[in-house]
């Protein structure tokens, strides 16, 4: 008899916790994180989902920001940011810390990933940050590691950015589809056309920082000049800089050490630069 009301009580502690953590699941923040590789539009992306979330959450209810990779605290900070009262939690990193990464892992958290050419953005890291090959690789392969965890998750949106310069309309479209809402194409279209002017801006303050001279202002700013036309259209980039950092050997050495990543994403697989080609 004792080990039978044994049994019932440990069954009925078993369902109250099982209860308890289901309510504290449905009373958890509206959760989104942007992460993605370096130079791949993970900021256009952040972006466009703290835009789209304000469409529905009152602005004092959205926690968001950038959490620095550097940062040991951005576990601590997201944990108290949970229990804060807010309605949303949206936040751009490169790096996915831990608690951040069972959430998304277990679809208590959304995750729009961005990717791109990884040698690309080795070659931007290194011309951006002014670092070397080596750091910057290593860095872009952390961020692959975590490619391959959310290709794998079903919870995940993965955006490639050949496909975001392409068609943002479209893919602004898909973010909004995610992140559970029903718009018009006349909704999406404002929301595209926001965070287009904003990522432009952005970008524009970025390369006026790395500019070495007044042409390269000149390029930059003609660079970045939005196309007159459709709402479809994307801005035109004029990006001289896309791998003049990586010289011949460590474009070969990446392509090599990449080579899963490059078919598993769809990129050329050639040791050979496009601008070693002609």
């Amino acid at each position: 008899m004792g080990r039978l009301g044994w049994d019932l009580n440990s069954k009925t502690l078993e369902h109250t916790r099982i209860r308890d953590n289901l309510q504290s699941i449905t009373q958890l923040p509206y959760i989104i994180f942007c992460s993605g590789m370096s130079r791949s539009a993970s900021s256009w992306s952040y972006k466009t989902c703290l835009t789209l979330e304000r469409l529905r959450t009152p602005e004092n209810k959205i926690d968001c920001g950038y959490l620095n990779e550097a940062d040991t605290l951005a576990d601590a900070y997201v944990s108290t940011k949970m229990k804060s009262g807010y309605n949303a939690l949206i936040y751009f990193s490169h790096v996915i810390n831990k608690r951040a990464l069972r959430m998304i892992l277990c679809g208590i958290a959304k995750n729009v990933y961005t990717y791109r050419d990884p040698r690309d953005s080795i070659a931007s890291i290194m011309r951006k940050e002014g670092c070397k090959y080596g750091p910057a690789f290593d860095f872009v392969h952390s961020s692959l590691l975590l490619f391959n965890l959310f290709a794998a998750d079903q919870y995940s949106l993965l955006l490639p950015f050949p496909e975001t310069l392409k068609d943002p309309l479209g893919t602004t479209a898909k973010i909004a589809n995610y992140l559970d809402y029903d718009l018009s194409r006349e909704q999406i279209e404002k929301v595209h056309l926001k965070t287009q002017r904003l990522t432009i801006d952005r970008r524009k303050r970025q390369r006026r920082k790395s500019a070495y001279s007044a042409l390269d202002i000149e390029i930059i700013d003609h660079g970045l000049e939005v196309l007159e036309g459709e709402p479809t259209d994307a801005p035109g980039v004029n990006n001289p800089w896309r791998y003049s950092t990586l010289n011949k050997n460590q474009y070969a050495d990446a392509t090599k050490r990449l080579r899963n990543w490059l078919i598993k994403m769809n990129f050329p697989t050639s040791p050979v630069p496009p601008w070693g080609k002609n």
